[in-house]
């Protein structure tokens, strides 16, 4: 008669099933799968008295440098720049090219702030994206003053906050 090559000590034990490892990879999973979700939409929250347009939805949200225009002042990143009278510039703060004095130097701090963090970290380059987020009652006169002024630091890609009509 032949032994048998394997022989176990406890033929009538049941094996018990190791979760531990099954659970590492489930969490890595939940993980990767939180880390890829992203949303479309964006956060914006205005300040108060600010009446966004309504508009109807193109493309996927982006993130850029955000510009406030209300009827007192714009701000840039939530941070006052310059004050407005009725949602007009004062006649001092403007350039002969059409642009704000006062705007074209926060802007121009904001370039060389990116141009630094861009020349220190090589994954994250300058960027030429602005948001305008302005009240529906701003004139055509004020937002072309801010975007010439964008114009001038570098800022020739906009897109204008508004809200999605339903």
């Amino acid at each position: 008669m032949k032994k048998a090559l394997f022989k176990s000590k406890r033929p009538n034990e049941e094996m018990a099933l190791q979760i531990t490892s099954m659970a590492d990879i489930f969490t890595i999973l939940l993980v990767f799968l939180l880390k890829s979700y992203t949303t479309s939409a964006m956060t914006i929250n205005p300040s108060a008295g600010v009446q966004l347009p309504n508009a109807q939805i193109g493309e996927a949200n982006i993130d850029a440098l955000k510009i406030e225009v209300s009827d007192s002042g714009v701000q840039i990143e939530g941070k006052s720049i310059a004050t407005l009278t009725h949602f007009e510039f004062d006649k001092q703060d403007l350039q002969p090219n059409g642009s704000s004095l006062s705007l074209n130097g926060a802007l121009e701090k904001e370039r060389k702030r990116q141009v630094l963090i861009a020349q220190s970290n090589t994954d994250v380059k300058v960027d030429s994206k602005i948001i305008v987020v302005a009240d529906q009652h701003v004139p055509y006169q004020t937002l072309k003053t801010v975007l010439a002024s964008a114009a001038l630091q570098g800022y020739t890609d906009f897109k204008l906050a508004v809200v999605r009509g339903e």
